[in-house]
């Protein structure tokens, strides 16, 4: 399959032709090259990506982003991205002390990520 700058160069004369002769139904002929193009393009930069820096575009599975409206916060550090920072969160009966950042501090089993990107880990008794 032509890489995605045929599509866009396609698309580009096509257009340019097309407006030209006055055949504006064909232009939608014009767009979906393009969207073919824009579709190849993503193609193509995914398959060049590295391992490591394609992992930093996919979602974490394993620790979901959850809202901090879910919990009580008690003793509040400071505010990031607009969002209170607590030491420790509340929610029922379980307490979760701050452990840290999303990315600095390495996730464990019993971690949860909160808002805007911190790790919390849940406090035994």
């Amino acid at each position: 399959m032509p890489n995605s700058q045929f599509f866009f160069t396609g698309a580009s004369v096509l257009s340019v032709v097309f407006a030209l002769d006055g055949a504006w139904p064909m232009l939608a002929f014009s767009l979906l090259v393009m969207f073919t193009g824009i579709w190849r393009a993503d193609r193509e930069q995914i398959s060049e990506l590295a391992p490591s820096t394609l992992a930093m575009f996919l979602a974490r599975q394993e620790l979901p982003l959850l809202p901090l409206e879910h919990f009580h916060g008690q003793e509040l550090l400071h505010y990031e991205a607009g969002y209170p920072v607590y030491r420790v969160l509340r929610a029922g009966d379980c307490e979760w002390e701050l452990a840290g950042r999303d990315g600095e501090t390495v996730s464990e089993r019993d971690m949860i990520r909160v808002v805007p990107g911190l790790l919390y880990r849940r406090r035994n008794g």
